[in-house]
């Protein structure tokens, strides 16, 4: 079938004898879709609708530690990156020269991951300096499109054979393209992405080519299906529907990753054929078939996996996979790679959003807090490769230095996708629901929303969340109106106290929402004291005998720095007895916080928040000798990070 559009799409509008208003109709009609904004106009094509979703306008002043590591990267990483790099548009200017550029097979990513990182990280800071970078990096991008729509920075021998990974280097331009368009309004950039998606139907809609022969069972090529299902919502154009679906298809054929097959017949993610993280994004279309078609099949197999990576492949640092893979194993000592984590980031909001369950931001904000941001470099100018249990943290550039090019010396997979997982909070921090907002992140800060009755309502935090679990939230409403505030509050948090206007509130319950439906009016302010006693993980494996500990959601590290030992030398802690008090540094490099425990023979140790660990260049470890914690057996409702004794 041809799904080909013969020449330029053409409307004719004419006056017929009866019908006199009809073109004025007609006219009045996409005005009224046009004033609807994007994402409005996108919903109607769901035959679901997620129980959350982000709200469109969502106005963010955030403070504390978030505050500054988004400034930091803004400043030390985002807008240097394009003037630093400039190969990362000028790559597919020179694709077609003689000699090529020695490319690596997903160079044509790094702009894409880079965009994507960048929009989100505007959601969230309005900077002015970023949206003129954004808008003239999304233009020369644009600028470099071939007449028939290819945008990657391949030869025409190479281009979309399959043997590289060119369309998962579509996915992330076509991705970075479709979020421009959402957020700036930007036709031109909506026009390249379908120009874009319109090469791939031709080329390979109902054609029988293989994207298998990446040598990795098409994971990453597979992926581009998440941009066709975005796509499609957005435009409503059948064949990228019908792209998607043979992407499906494709799946479940030998040599492919047997996705749906496999997760339908309950195996682990890390039986699938193709096991690594960039399959994380493949998961993705899966989430917005479901909600197109509504085929109870997607939702299946699409939770199912999630849940599978969350039993055996999410550490205790909140990153994702090991060595690249899922091993069915969270204390794998194999890399754990920051591009998985942000993978795994990206995922779980789509999880949330499916299933309003906030046991699923517990795990957002574990992985943000310490995976990704324990991959930051304090000061903002670098990301890690990987991020390990127990180890050292290095930069991307020293650890996968082979991915350097001349004219993009800082570019490398992670470098660029990294940012994006910081930025994510975009998209979870506070969620739309029927009747209602559902806030998901406590720190200091405003956050600035619509209520189901259209009013401005503002959320002001005055807290030192998370390193103290007292949250005063005071709420700015333009006009009184009755609407469902949800709290999330955290699995680890067992006795949490909540005040409404002075008076508690009853029903306050670990790992669930609490439901505040009533009439609001500005002014209203809501007390919250989260439980912040330590909690634990007991290692089995390769961590037999080890223990993980946390405060709240940040886990806890032993650096030698804030130490008079090294780790060799640890002393063995009791989990029953292990009462703390904070301490502060002179070092240059603050904690998000320091804590000084007693071992059992009275020796005094310093442990650190893990997103600073590490941060001198020395070895870390989150693995620790504490005795009084027993193993939790995996339990969907439970996590195993949160035993205490």
């Amino acid at each position: 079938m041809d799904l080909r559009i013969k020449g330029p799409r053409k409307v004719e509008l004419t006056r017929r004898p009866g019908f006199p208003g009809l073109a004025t109709f007609i006219f009045a009609s996409i005005g009224v879709m046009l004033l609807l904004g994007p994402s409005v106009r996108a919903a109607v094509r769901n035959k679901v609708n997620p129980v959350l979703a982000t709200p469109p306008g969502v106005e963010f002043n955030l403070g504390g530690f978030v505050g500054d590591r988004l400034r930091a990267n803004l400043n030390e990483w985002e807008l240097r990156v394009p003037a630093a790099n400039p190969a990362m548009i000028q790559m597919f200017r020179d694709r077609d020269r003689k000699p090529g550029r020695n490319l690596l097979p997903w160079s044509g990513e790094f702009a894409g991951k880079y965009l994507c990182a960048s929009i989100l990280s505007y959601r969230l800071l309005k900077d002015p300096r970023q949206k003129a970078l954004i808008g003239r990096t999304v233009n020369a991008l644009i600028d470099t499109q071939g007449p028939d729509g290819y945008l990657g920075p391949f030869d025409r021998a190479e281009r979309l054979t399959g043997n590289n990974w060119d369309l998962w280097g579509h996915y992330w331009v076509m991705r970075a393209l479709i979020m421009d368009y959402q957020e700036f309004g930007s036709t031109r950039a909506l026009q390249s992405a379908e120009r874009a998606a319109d090469l791939l139907v031709r080329t390979f809609l109902n054609k029988d080519i293989s994207l298998t022969n990446d040598g990795s069972f098409g994971q990453m090529n597979y992926a581009v299906i998440h941009a066709f299902t975005l796509l499609y919502r957005i435009t409503g154009r059948p064949q990228y529907l019908a792209m998607a679906n043979w992407i499906v298809r494709q799946w479940d054929k030998p040599g492919a990753g047997l996705y749906l097959k496999l997760a339908l017949a309950g195996k682990e993610m890390y039986e699938f054929p193709g096991n690594r993280w960039e399959s994380l994004h493949d998961f993705m279309g899966l989430y917005e078939l479901y909600l197109l078609t509504g085929d109870a099949k997607y939702r299946e197999a699409f939770t199912h996996i999630w849940y599978s990576i969350l039993k055996g492949d999410r550490h205790n640092t909140g990153g994702c996979t090991s060595g690249e893979h899922t091993t069915g194993d969270p204390y794998d000592l194999g890399t754990i790679e920051t591009c998985a984590t942000v993978a795994w980031i990206d995922l779980s909001v789509d999880m949330l959003k499916l299933t309003g369950n906030s046991r699923v931001a517990d795990e957002i904000e574990l992985s943000t807090y310490n995976g990704n941001l324990g991959g930051q470099s304090p000061a903002g100018g670098w990301w890690t490769f990987t991020t390990p249990m127990d180890g050292v943290k290095r930069a991307a550039v020293e650890s996968i230095n082979f991915q350097c090019r001349p004219g993009s010396p800082d570019l490398n997979c992670c470098s660029v996708n990294g940012p994006r997982g910081l930025g994510l909070l975009a998209e979870w921090a506070i969620l739309k629901s029927g009747d209602g907002v559902a806030l998901n992140f406590y720190g200091p800060g405003t956050i600035k929303t619509q209520t189901p009755g259209g009013n401005t309502v503002t959320l002001r935090q005055e807290t030192e969340y998370p390193v103290n679990g007292k949250v005063q939230l005071q709420v700015g409403l333009g006009k009184p109106e009755t609407f469902d505030l949800k709290l999330r509050i955290p699995g680890w948090s067992r006795a949490t106290r909540v005040l409404l206007n002075g008076k508690e509130v009853s029903g306050v319950k670990a790992g669930s929402y609490l439901s505040l439906a009533r009439p609001w009016k500005s002014g209203d302010s809501v007390e919250i004291d989260f439980d912040m006693a330590l909690h634990f993980w007991a290692g089995e494996r390769e961590e037999d005998g080890k223990t993980s500990v946390y405060r709240g959601p940040i886990l806890l590290a032993f650096d030698p720095t804030y130490n008079e030992f090294d780790a060799g030398a640890l002393p063995e802690m009791d989990a029953r007895r292990m009462s703390f008090e904070f301490v502060r540094t002179e070092l240059p490099i603050q904690p998000l916080e320091l804590l000084r425990v007693k071992a059992i023979d009275g020796t005094e140790v310093t442990l650190c928040d893990f997103p600073t660990a590490g941060a001198y260049g020395n070895l870390y470890r989150t693995w620790l000798p504490i005795r009084n914690v027993k193993p939790l057996p995996f339990d969907p409702s439970r996590p195993v990070w949160n035993y205490r004794p």
